[in-house]
């Protein structure tokens, strides 16, 4: 009973096409929130297609190795040869 004492009061003081215009407003704001979490979740779960750009496989291992820092050659590396 309360609900539809609610319910005029609201027509009464709005008009019918205002509750109707936000009524549609509200249907339109929940299509666009759940269209953002379908795409978000499906770039989410999307698998990348290349490495990261830092690392590189090597021909000799399997193992991964990082790229030189800028400025630095790859024969300054160290005690590697």
């Amino acid at each position: 009973m309360s609900l539809i004492l609610l319910a005029l009061l609201l027509f009464l003081l709005f008009g019918g096409s205002r509750i109707g215009a936000a009524g549609k407003g509200l249907g339109q704001a929940a299509r666009h929130v759940k269209r953002a979490l379908a795409d978000e979740e499906e770039t989410r779960n999307a698998v990348p297609k290349t490495p990261p750009p830092a690392m590189i496989e090597s021909s000799e291992s399997k193992e991964p190795k990082l790229l030189p820092a800028k400025g630095e050659s790859s024969a300054s590396s160290g005690g590697e040869s």
